[in-house]
C-alpha cells in the first residue's frame, strides 16, 4: 500500500514537471529539430532537386532558416529556390529521357535513326557525316525535319526553366519520331503507358491505343477510343493521354514514389490530381507539397 502510494505521489510530481516548461527551452521530443536533422534534411532537399550535393553555404542557410522556425512554408521556401535552378529542370530532363527511351538518351536515339536513314534512300547520298552529326548537313528533307525536332527537344530544358509546365515537357517527347520510330504499334502503346502513365495498358487500351499508332484508313475518321475519347492518329493519341485524368494521377504517383518512396493514398491522389491544371499539369506544385512536408523532413 505504502509503494502504490508513493508511485502515484511520483506521478503526480512528473505530471506538474512536464506540464510547465522553462521559457526558451524545448522539451525533450518536441517539434523544434536539432542542428543534425536540419543539416540532413537540407542535404536530401538540395539532392533530390539538383542531382548535386550542396555547398556548406547552402546548408548553412538552411539552418538558420529553420532553426527560427521549421514551419512547411520555411521548408517549401528552401524547395521553391532549387525548383528555379536550371539544375533541376536538367534533372528532371535526364530522368525523363531515361523514362521514355528506356535508358538511352536522346541524343543516341537522334543519332541511331538518322544513321539509318542516311543509309537508305532518299538520303543515301548523303554520306558519313564529317562532323559526327548524323542528322545534320545533309539535304533530304527526312533528315531536315528530324535535325529540327532534335533541335527543338534539345531546348526543353531551357524551356521549363523558363517556366513551360512539365506536361508540355513531357509531351514533347512522347510525340517524338524516335519515340514510336523502332517499335510497333502495340510497342509504342506499351512505352507510352508505361513510361507516362505508370503503368501497362490493358489489352482493350493496347488495341485502341495501336491503332490510333498506325492510323485510321480514311483520313479524319476514328481509328481508337482511348479514356472516353475518340482519336485518328498519334498526334490524336498523344492529345488524348496527356489531357486524361490518368495522367494525372500519374504525375502524383510519380512525385510520391519519387520523393516519398511510396504510392499516394486514395485521398491523397484525388485532392492533389484534382488541383493540376487540366490543360497544362505541371508537377512542381506537388513537389514543393510534398517536399515540405513534415513526413519528407522526418524521413
Amino acid at each position: 500500500m505504502h509503494l502504490a502510494r508513493a508511485l502515484l505521489a511520483a506521478a503526480a510530481l512528473v505530471a506538474v514537471a512536464c506540464d510547465g516548461t522553462e521559457t526558451g527551452l524545448t522539451p525533450v521530443g518536441g517539434d523544434q529539430p536539432s542542428q543534425a536533422e536540419i543539416e540532413r534534411f537540407a542535404r536530401r532537399l538540395h539532392l533530390d532537386l539538383t542531382g548535386a550535393v550542396p555547398d556548406d553555404g547552402f546548408v548553412a542557410d538552411a539552418v538558420a532558416q529553420l532553426s527560427a522556425g521549421n514551419t512547411a512554408a520555411a521548408r517549401r521556401a528552401l524547395a521553391e529556390d532549387l525548383l528555379a535552378d536550371p539544375a533541376w529542370a536538367q534533372l528532371f530532363i535526364e530522368e525523363l529521357e531515361n523514362r521514355a527511351y528506356g535508358g538511352e538518351t536522346a541524343e543516341a536515339r537522334y543519332d541511331f535513326l538518322c544513321g539509318v536513314l542516311r543509309d537508305d534512300p532518299p538520303c543515301d547520298t548523303c554520306g558519313f557525316p564529317g562532323d559526327g552529326d548524323f542528322c545534320g548537313g545533309c539535304a533530304c528533307p527526312i533528315l531536315e525535319e528530324l535535325y529540327a525536332e532534335r533541335e527543338a527537344l534539345f531546348e526543353a530544358g531551357d524551356d521549363l526553366a523558363g517556366g513551360d509546365s512539365t506536361a508540355s515537357v513531357e509531351r514533347r517527347y512522347a510525340a517524338s519520331l524516335p519515340f514510336r520510330a523502332l517499335s510497333t504499334p502495340e510497342g509504342t502503346a506499351d512505352v507510352l503507358f508505361e513510361g507516362f502513365l505508370g503503368h501497362l495498358p490493358q489489352d482493350e487500351e493496347r488495341r485502341n491505343a495501336a491503332a490510333m499508332v498506325s492510323g485510321a484508313l480514311l483520313p479524319g475518321s476514328p481509328a481508337g477510343l482511348l479514356f472516353h475519347r475518340h482519336g485518328s492518329d498519334f498526334d490524336d493519341l498523344v492529345e488524348i493521354v496527356f489531357e486524361s485524368e490518368v495522367y494525372r494521377e500519374a504525375v502524383v504517383a510519380q512525385v510520391f514514389e519519387r520523393y516519398l518512396g511510396r504510392r499516394p493514398t486514395g485521398p491523397e491522389l484525388g485532392v492533389f490530381a484534382a488541383e493540376l491544371d487540366a490543360g497544362e499539369p505541371d508537377a512542381r506544385s506537388v513537389i514543393l507539397a510534398v517536399v515540405s512536408s513534415r513526413e519528407y523532413f522526418e524521413q
